[in-house]
């Protein structure tokens, strides 16, 4: 190349990891299991709420993998920052490295290139033992005559230090303790709280993430484990008031196991038999495969609606029917492929409040009903879009007064109130995110009695706009427009 430049030429950048969109009004807290083995201190990642605002952030807190049927959390890990590049999202560990362990094991490798492999994974390496595979049992040190590392599959490499006292070894014993995903139960996901201690254990600490960050938790989920209709319903209890002040969405999944929900057919009776008929509930079924990976939908449909949120500067006022997922195909939890029609997927699971998903030139989320319908056709039951929208608002009223608790009860109290609300309320219409909306303080309302014994009553009247769910068209052959076409040709 001539170092006089005349002509026209091009170079390339490597490509930028993308960096997620922040949404602060529909935030997930996500409830279950991670690799905590992997993480920087695996000791430090037990029941507290963590606030991640990127996955290089979530991998050094809780460590990561694809294993996702073991290690659920990174089922959301996976769709909120890979798939839909979106942030923050709290997440709650659940797995203990001090008690959900396998029996301690010991094996001999053979060392080569001066290495030893261990085709494991849950290895603890602070627990990790390297040793002579002779009858003295002699133990190597870490760092000074080994280093042990993960692969990018979590399995072991274990380097032998050429200066170090393990180098004329052949063959090398290793000593591990693993982590046991499968010894979690859906007992420590749900949680408690142990008077003795004042701990507070897997789904207690969602009170704890308001006070901890700052933040509201809109959508709260359990991918892997929200199938378990105990915990659906624990998550549901937790949705009606968290930090004594806020409500959420709970986002869940049917069972598709062989005998429940494992057929589009059997969806509204499993979905009836399991409870599921809450306003706070946004209900999902089948599994979703995005090419060799397979998850809950959950996952995808809670960062799809803080992704849609995000979109619209922060606000929850769009509906995720027929919008873009990022999926490949649908699935029940025995890898059977799941493939169904527009009809199929309106009559057994839209009718039923049931959210899915379609294949109409592309993936898309399809269902506008909360869990409610159709026991209720109550729009502010109804529709998730609505449902979304009013918590948003409500939430965002207590957020914005409550500095005014305490304050004294007169005229520059409720004029305060008043004028400061209706002032969201119309950015809120003027972004087309509700029809309208208007507080009021009625005198009837508020009686002497009641004022005098410190309780005032706002009243806030809001239009909200419903999916356009069923457009119809009328079609009709009109013969007059064809004497007309062919008069006017004959002239």
């Amino acid at each position: 190349m001539s170092n006089y430049k005349h002509g026209i030429r091009t170079r390339r950048l490597a490509t930028q990891l993308s960096v997620p969109i922040t949404s602060d009004g529909c935030i997930q807290c996500v409830v279950g299991t991670a690799p905590v083995n992997l993480a920087e201190d695996p000791y430090d990642t037990v029941n507290k709420p963590f606030m991640f605002h990127s996955k290089a952030a979530a991998i050094a807190g809780l460590g990561y993998c694809t294993d996702f049927k073991n290690y659920t959390l990174c089922q959301s890990m996976y769709a909120s920052f890979d798939v839909f590049a979106v942030a923050p999202i709290i997440m709650i560990n659940v797995l203990d490295p001090t008690r959900h362990v396998k029996a301690e094991l010991s094996k001999t490798y053979e060392v080569a290139a001066g290495k030893i492999s261990i085709k494991e994974t849950g290895i603890l390496l602070d627990q990790l033992q390297i040793g002579s595979p002779g009858e003295s049992d002699k133990l190597y040190e870490p760092e000074k005559d080994y280093i042990a590392s993960f692969n990018a599959d979590g399995t072991v490499t274990v380097a032998v230090v050429s200066t170090g006292a393990a180098t004329a070894e052949t063959s090398l014993k290793a000593t591990y303790t693993q982590i046991d995903p499968e010894a979690v139960t859906y007992e420590d996901v749900i949680g408690s709280y142990n008077v003795k201690t004042k701990k507070r254990t897997g789904m207690e600490l969602i009170g704890r993430v308001h006070q901890r960050f700052g933040v509201v938790p809109s959508l709260l989920l359990a991918p892997g484990w929200s199938h378990i209709t105990a915990v659906n319903l624990a998550l549901n209890a937790k949705a009606q008031l968290i930090s004594s002040l806020f409500t959420a969405k709970v986002v869940s999944d049917l069972d598709t196991a062989e005998g429940k929900a494992d057929g589009m057919e059997n969806v509204k009776e499993y979905k009836d038999r399991s409870a599921l008929s809450d306003r706070n509930m946004i209900v999902c079924w089948p599994l979703i495969g995005v090419g060799d990976y397979k998850y809950y939908f959950s996952a995808q449909l809670a960062a799809h609606l803080e992704y849609l949120a995000a979109s619209n500067g922060g606000v929850p006022s769009q509906s995720p029917d027929n919008k873009d997922l990022k999926i490949t195909g649908l699935y029940t939890a025995g890898g059977e492929e799941i493939l169904m029609d527009l009809d199929e997927a309106n009559d057994y699971l839209n009718a039923c409040g049931v959210v899915t998903a379609i294949n109409m030139n592309g993936w898309k989320c399809w269902g506008s009903n909360t869990a409610a319908y159709p026991s209720s056709t109550d729009p502010l039951d109804r529709w998730i879009n609505i449902v979304t929208i009013f918590d948003y608002i409500e939430n965002n009223f207590k957020l914005t007064f409550f500095q005014n608790v305490g304050d004294l009860t007169n005229y520059r109290l409720i004029d305060e109130v008043v004028s400061g609300f209706n002032m969201q309320l119309n950015g809120l219409q003027g972004s087309n995110d509700i029809a309208g909306g208007e507080i009021v303080f009625d005198h009837d309302e508020n009686p002497i009695a009641e004022i005098l014994n410190g309780h005032i009553m706002f009243h806030t009247r809001i239009g909200g706009y419903a999916p356009a769910e069923d457009i119809e068209n009328v079609f009709e052959f009109d013969p007059t427009i064809t004497q007309a076409a062919l008069e006017g040709g004959g002239e």
